[in-house]
């Protein structure tokens, strides 16, 4: 199988090691930068589309469709989005935008564990692939699945796109709660398992499985987020926990999208709507503070 991958970052290079690893051809298309260190590649990303089925979107959020423009998929193409999910300028779920882009035959979602650097150095991974099309999910699953790398099948196209967008936001919480003064790993814990439960709870409103936040595009992905020094999530929390504000940090603006969304279903959020606080300039203490002083309730997820 030849498969075609739109982005030739390091994310795109990755993936690209997994199809090989999978025992399959990649075949990379980039623009704007230099070819892809020993990958097959090409500067004209219409040929990926032309000669490849299964084509793997690996661009940030905001450059998903200008890489469909680019690439122009038509009728004969499946193309996963292998990114997070949503895209917070609009609130359009990427594989969404991937349709109102282009007529394509199937799409879908890749998410999950996967440390760009830790597959570029063959350490073994895993992730899921969403798609309403069983015909597409096996698709990808044979593309990618190897001895290095696990790849499980869902149905919850949705669910795997907000679990995928919701990941950043937690991981930022997380580094928020380690950082601020007299933090320990109870307020760790307690944001993983709330943040969740949150996440669980903002599923089942949008008419996803709540269960999928507690699979690889949720509990595992934000285990591994936090479980490595220097991940970008959770540096944009520590900064916040420092008084320092990023502007352009992706999970700020996945942040404020998913807030808006929980909102739009009268979901009450308390963690994503402190983290939103934040933003807007309110201490890191007092939000944590204010959070600590909500009513006890029963614990449901």
């Amino acid at each position: 199988m030849r498969v075609g991958i739109l982005g030739g970052g390091r994310w795109g290079q990755a993936l690209a090691r997994l199809v090989v690893a999978a025992g399959h051809e990649p075949l990379i298309g980039y623009r704007d930068r230099r070819p892809p260190h020993v990958l097959p590649s090409t500067d004209n990303p219409p040929e990926v589309s032309a000669t490849c089925e299964l084509l793997l979107v690996a661009t940030s959020a905001d450059k998903v469709r200008q890489a469909i423009q680019l690439a122009q998929p038509g009728p004969t193409n499946s193309v996963i989005v292998a990114g997070r999910g949503m895209d917070p300028t609009t609130g359009r779920w990427l594989p969404d935008a991937v349709r109102e882009e282009a007529d394509v035959a199937h799409v879908g979602a890749l998410a999950g564990p996967a440390p760009v650097d830790e597959i570029l150095n063959g350490h073994l991974c895993a992730g899921v692939v969403a798609s309403t099309s069983t015909v597409v999910s096996d698709q990808v699953v044979e593309a990618l699945h190897s001895s290095r790398y696990r790849c499980y099948r869902s149905d919850d196209l949705v669910g795997v796109c907000m679990t995928g967008a919701m990941m950043p936001v937690l991981a930022t919480l997380l580094g928020v709660a380690m950082n601020l003064r007299g933090a320990g790993v109870g307020i760790h814990a307690m944001v993983l398992a709330r943040g969740l439960a949150e996440t669980a709870r903002l599923g089942q409103a949008i008419g996803a499985d709540p269960t999928t936040a507690m699979g690889l595009a949720g509990v595992a992905d934000l285990v591994a987020a936090q479980a490595r020094p220097g991940h970008p999530h959770y540096d944009v929390g520590r900064a916040i926990a420092e008084g320092r504000l990023p502007d352009h940090a992706p999970a700020v603006s996945l942040a404020r999208a998913m807030h808006t969304l929980a909102a739009s279903h009268q979901l009450d959020t308390p963690l994503l709507a402190a983290l939103v606080a934040m933003l807007d300039g309110e201490p890191p203490i007092d939000a944590v503070q204010r959070l600590m002083k909500r009513d006890p309730k029963r614990e449901v997820a």
